[in-house]
């Protein structure tokens, strides 16, 4: 079971300790939380990770010129 973001977590994460503009951070970064009925926000280390890595896979194919000069990765065939 993953472990829940603390409040100075979650504000590190975000770069505020508002949850409206927490919220904002969050859905810009299409991290996934749970609003609580206290109007907090909730998330998990796995949602973090998840939306994390959902955009590492999303980014353009290893053969492309993004990548730094002298670094080749074989070619899947």
């Amino acid at each position: 079971m993953s472990q829940l973001l603390t409040k100075t977590e979650l504000s590190r994460l975000t770069g505020t300790s508002q949850p409206e503009a927490q919220k904002q951070v969050l859905d810009a970064n299409r991290i996934p939380y749970v609003r609580r009925k206290d109007g907090q926000l909730s998330l998990t280390w796995d949602m973090v990770n998840q939306a994390a890595l959902a955009r590492i896979s999303s980014t353009p194919a290893a053969n492309s010129s993004t990548l730094p000069s002298g670094f080749k990765l074989p070619i899947a065939s």
